[in-house]
């Protein structure tokens, strides 16, 4: 069966030796078109420079602004932490004031009381 598609094919003229026979042509590549520039497009591009500038310059001036507000804040905000940095400091320090005249207070009360006291650890 295989034979019938041999000599068929072998029978009739081929394409592909046409073709072949042909000489052979390398396909340019599609060359992109050239755009003239007009002279009308130079002065748009030069009317949107202003606006550009002014875009980036109210854009800087936003930024600017958020930036010294932020300092502002961050500049509260490191004062209040100091001052309660001292508070707490303050707050220990009256502690440790009050904890040996405590100490004396209760030491007292037991000995009227004839009461033992058990010292609590010092600092």
């Amino acid at each position: 069966m295989l034979d019938i598609f041999k000599k068929n094919h072998e029978d009739q003229p081929s394409i592909e030796k046409e073709v072949i026979n042909e000489p052979q042509v390398q396909p340019q590549p599609p060359q992109e078109p050239t755009i003239p520039v007009e002279p009308m497009e130079l002065p748009k591009i030069e009317e949107s420079l202003p606006t550009t500038l002014q875009t980036l310059k109210e854009q800087e001036t936003e930024l600017l602004t958020q930036k010294t507000e932020l300092l502002t804040i961050e500049e509260k905000l490191r004062l209040q932490t100091m001052e309660e940095i001292e508070k707490t400091k303050q707050r220990i320090e009256n502690l440790r004031s009050e904890i040996p005249e405590l100490k004396q207070k209760c030491e007292g009360l037991a000995k009227a009381l004839e009461i033992p006291v058990f010292n609590a650890p010092a600092d």
